[in-house]
């Protein structure tokens, strides 16, 4: 039922439990999942100021992807998947567009993911991530909220 799982990843408690549950599932159904990190760019562009953006583009971009890398990695250690394939992705992007966008494309059966994320203030201002991927997702979607 479950072939290609998507599970967006933020380094969060929300996130890891997210894919533990989502690897719960992938193995009663054979399962691939994809873990997936989306470096949003608009937050990391605003860190700069436009005149020294050019100065400091490199390091950031640098960072952002070590970071992703490590959450990444991070995240599939504490699943411990081994019989199940899971796949890594780095993706820039505004997040909820990314994760659908990746969802569709890819024909992911499922997304699971945590309801919230490391920011728990922006989504009560801004709507949060979950929140629009459940909204406009291609398949369904799983909320993790412990």
């Amino acid at each position: 039922m479950f072939k290609q799982i998507l599970v967006p990843v933020d380094g969060s408690d929300y996130a890891t439990n997210a894919a533990k549950k989502a690897l719960v599932i992938a193995q009663k159904h054979d399962s691939k999942i994809t873990l997936l990190h989306v470096i949003n760019h608009s937050q990391l562009f605003s860190m700069g100021a436009p005149q020294s953006l050019p100065l400091i583009t490199d390091h950031m971009i640098d960072g952002a992807i070590k970071g992703a890398e490590k959450i990444l990695e991070d995240t599939k250690e504490a699943i411990g998947a081994r019989e199940i394939e899971v796949e890594t992705r780095i993706e820039w992007g505004t997040p909820a567009q990314v994760i659908i966008n990746l969802a569709r494309n890819q024909a992911c059966d499922l997304i699971v993911m945590g309801s919230r994320g490391l920011s728990k203030m922006s989504g009560l201002f801004l709507g949060s991530v979950s929140d629009r991927v459940a909204k406009v997702a291609p398949c369904p979607v799983m909320l993790i909220k412990e």
